[in-house]
């Protein structure tokens, strides 16, 4: 299912969203948008398109220790539907197009739910081609950068803080450029729980499921273990961890953090 159409289905579910306004000790149920045929195979399979080579080589082990903190802790927690959350590195091919099409189609062959992909507006337009060309069902989720995010938003890698940095550095203690592991290490959590409030691990449903998890309506949770909890007391949830307030494109793939910026849709 290529992006274009997983995103007619979730603006079709976002319509028929109600959501009741969270006061006076009342909760926001959680969002249940129209579903898409499930299809994942009950492990959540996630890729990482590493940039070890190009202009963000210096970032790509930040990058890989974000999701593999993430995926730890998930795991700590029981994984996703009791079943251990799995992680693949592959090389974006930043500035390589035949690069990154090769880890794309190796990382699909081995069953990948969902590719977080590095601030590279080449990696993500190619990696939205190539789900649309080969009708992939696989969740594309890209850091954004200033030529493909919205006027007005931050784009510069988030600064972690000391406590964060400590925990990205538990993970490959030989870390020591910090940037987009905030970013990494928040859309592997949103991922899992996009297919946790799913109830499907496929790309489509993931898709779909990472508006549900960032609704700004929701109860705003910090943590995996957090957000999983109040899912299971049927709250609709705003995941925001280290890097911000995530806003997910859903035609594009691309995800950016921070203030939202309201971008008005051109008329056909």
């Amino acid at each position: 299912m290529g992006l274009n159409k997983i995103a007619a289905t979730i603006v079709a579910g976002a319509l028929a969203l109600t959501l009741a306004g969270c006061s006076g000790g009342e909760v926001t149920p959680t969002a249940t948008p129209t579903p898409v045929k499930p299809s994942g195979d009950g492990v959540l399979r996630i890729g990482d398109m590493t940039p070890v080579t190009g202009d963000l080589a210096a970032y790509s082990a930040s990058q890989a220790a974000g999701i593999e903190l993430a995926v730890r802790e998930i795991n700590e927690q029981g994984g996703y539907n009791k079943v251990p959350v799995e992680v693949l590195h592959r090389n974006a091919g930043d500035g390589d197009a035949a690069a990154t099409e090769a880890s794309f189609n190796d990382l699909v062959s081995r069953g990948v739910d969902v590719i977080i992909a590095p601030a590279s507006t080449g990696v993500a337009e190619t990696l939205a081609e190539l789900v649309a060309k080969n009708d992939a069902n696989v969740a594309i989720v890209s850091i954004a950068t200033k030529d493909n995010a919205p006027k007005g938003a931050t784009v510069t890698a988030v600064k972690a803080d000391d406590a964060f940095v400590a925990q990205l550095k538990s993970s490959d203690p030989s870390v020591t450029e910090y940037g987009y592991g905030a970013e990494s290490y928040d859309l592997t959590i949103a991922s899992a729980l996009a297919a946790t409030v799913s109830k499907d691990d496929g790309g489509a449903s993931i898709t779909q499921g990472l508006i549900a998890v960032t609704n700004q309506a929701g109860f705003k949770c910090t943590s995996y273990g957090m957000c999983v909890s109040a899912v299971n007391d049927k709250q609709a949830i705003n995941y925001v961890g280290p890097a911000g307030q995530i806003n997910y494109d859903t035609e594009t793939g691309v995800a950016y953090f921070g203030k939202t910026i309201v971008v008005e849709k051109k008329k056909k």
